[in-house]
């Protein structure tokens, strides 16, 4: 019997040492096989995914059928602007967000079955405590190979609550993502603004640049000309060359200019960028200064609640609160319900199937000692939460005030280069009266002629910036034409509902915000409440009306309308 003993042990000791060397090597095995190295992508797949972009990028875009309007254009940027779908996109997922959020309040269903076998009986005996013998023979209560599953329904209030906070801001954290897109909206449409204006007028110029440049080539080669032959004194030779010159190339530079106006805008419609289109061009009758139908102050109330980043804010100081209160329930006692149906194969049982159900109580007691230190951190976050929002009001009314000295300054500049434009025309007609009647030289008449085109550039130039001026004043005061659908709009009804927009806007349409409240009604150290109710009729406003300043108690906010100054 020890014999035996000792033979088995020393089998057992041999054995060992095989298993673990077993053991190592399938270990190793499953380690070099989890091994990830990066894998670069190929020359082929790397071209391949070039023209699968290429494709999706202009794919599905309605052509492009006769000469594009400005609104038109806008329209195809809001619809087809690669940022545009990227911001759509995140509202998207966003929004999708908030449907899984809301699934996080349902009560959880949990089903789970199992199966259960082994290879020799699961018997025990029993032990008397006060002599030590075996009281009872061994015995098994649990077949060899059993099965077992249970479906069980699940409800904890704690995690309920917390999931209702969750939901709610993730609602907030949609209506943040729809502000950014506004914000994204508004941008696009004033680059649309700029970049098209200045392809119009690009268009316009082009027959007359390659008319001017071909005359200013010519002129040149003749100034070449004179200096072999000899027929003027050297330096005058020299200096007729370098004044041709210099006329080829200031037009060479606006060739160029007027080629990437196109591109520009093509662009920001999504359109490849060597696309051929026309686009509509005003006659120089109709280049006049905007109609402006809001005073300063009235753009500053507008832009208290129209402007995407303020609302954007607001969302992100709701969420501030909510999160305060999701911090604090996470300290309290849980209470789980729960009830199922079980049920198990094993033949020892009396009741192969029952019902069950409970209640759970749990919770850290020492949750009790961080509530205040919580509480005032969360209470800090509002804090911080409400000053960047009022701290962005003041920054917006900053943006209001310069775009507005910007416009009125390009529309004073644009006033000085059309009356500049006027006399260059009535110069550059005597002049080339006088060609023809051989009294001035052709030097001249394309010196006038360079001028004369300049000074065209420049005062189409001026009427751009002026346009983007007023852009700029529209974006900075939160007054865009974007409709609710996007998408889901064809390209005529989103042009129209664009155009429509646009009249009302320049007609003075808009609803003003009523900003103004009592002495004394405000608290000192916060911001007035905006009366979204109190709006004022959408009748067409004068522009010499004077905008009310502003009842603020606070210290900020007292002085918000001081940044208009006398600017009206």
């Amino acid at each position: 019997m020890g014999l035996n003993s000792t033979h088995g042990s020393a089998l057992s000791a041999i054995a060992t040492p095989r298993q673990l060397s077993l053991a190592v090597a399938l270990a190793c095995t499953l380690l070099v096989g989890c091994a990830v190295t990066p894998e670069p992508m190929t020359a082929q797949e790397q071209v391949a995914q070039a023209m699968s972009d290429r494709t999706t990028m202009f794919a599905d875009q309605e052509p492009v059928r006769g000469n594009i309007t400005l609104d038109e254009a806008i329209a195809r940027a809001l619809k087809y602007n690669l940022a545009q779908r990227v911001a759509l996109m995140e509202q998207a997922m966003e929004d999708d967000l908030r449907n899984v959020a809301r699934l996080d309040m349902l009560p959880k269903l949990a089903a789970r079955a199992g199966l259960q076998t082994r290879d020799n009986v699961a018997g025990s005996s029993s032990q008397s405590v006060t002599t030590g013998q075996q009281s009872l023979e061994a015995s098994t209560s649990q077949d060899q190979t059993s099965h077992s599953g249970d479906l069980t329904m699940s409800w904890n209030v704690l995690d309920f609550g917390i999931s209702y906070v969750n939901a709610r801001m993730q609602a907030n954290k949609t209506l943040a993502a729809e502000e950014r897109r506004r914000k994204v909206v508004a941008d696009i449409t004033r680059q649309v603004r700029t970049a098209y204006w200045e392809a119009a007028s690009a268009q316009r110029l082009k027959p007359e640049v390659t008319r001017a440049l071909g005359e200013a080539r010519q002129s040149l080669e003749y100034a070449r000309q004179t200096e072999r032959e000899r027929l003027l004194a050297p330096v005058e030779a020299l200096r007729f060359q370098k004044n041709m010159l210099e006329m080829v190339r200031q037009l060479e530079v606006v060739d160029s200019d007027l080629a990437l106006a196109k591109s520009r805008l093509a662009a920001l419609m999504n359109l490849p960028p060597a696309s051929d289109f026309s686009l509509v061009v005003p006659d120089e009758s109709s280049l006049k200064t905007p109609k402006m139908s809001y005073t300063l102050g009235d753009l500053e109330n507008v832009s208290m609640v129209r402007r995407p980043e303020i609302r954007e804010e607001s969302y992100q100081a709701r969420n501030a609160v909510l999160e305060t209160r999701r911090s604090l329930l996470r300290l309290l006692p849980g209470v789980s319900l729960f009830a199922g149906i079980n049920g198990d194969s094993n033949s020892y049982l009396v009741n192969h199937g029952w019902a069950s159900a409970g209640v759970q109580v749990s919770g850290n007691l020492l949750n009790v000692f961080a509530w205040s230190s919580v509480k005032h951190a969360g209470e800090s976050a509002e804090a911080l939460a409400e000053t960047r929002r009022q701290a962005m009001r003041m920054a917006v009314l900053a943006q209001v005030n310069v775009a507005w000295q910007e416009y009125q300054s390009s529309v004073q500049m644009f006033n000085r280069y059309q009356e500049l434009a006027r006399i260059q025309q009535g110069i550059y007609r005597q002049t080339d009266l006088s060609y023809h009647n051989q009294a001035a030289t052709q030097m001249e008449q394309v010196r006038v002629s360079t001028e004369t085109l300049l000074t065209t550039r420049a005062r189409d130039r001026s009427y751009a910036a002026m346009q983007n001026a007023l852009g700029s004043v529209y974006q900075a005061s939160g007054l865009d034409m974007l409709p609710d659908r996007v998408s889901d709009t064809s390209l005529a009804a989103l042009s129209n509902t664009i155009a429509r927009a646009s009249q009302q806007i320049e007609n003075g349409a808009v609803a003003i915000p009523a900003l103004n409240v009592p002495a004394g009604k405000v608290t000192s150290g916060q911001p007035a409440a905006l009366n979204n109710s109190a709006l004022v009729s959408a009748a067409p406003l004068k522009p010499a009306s004077k905008p009310q300043p502003y009842q603020v108690a606070s210290d900020n906010w007292g002085s918000l309308n001081s940044l208009s100054g006398g600017a009206q």
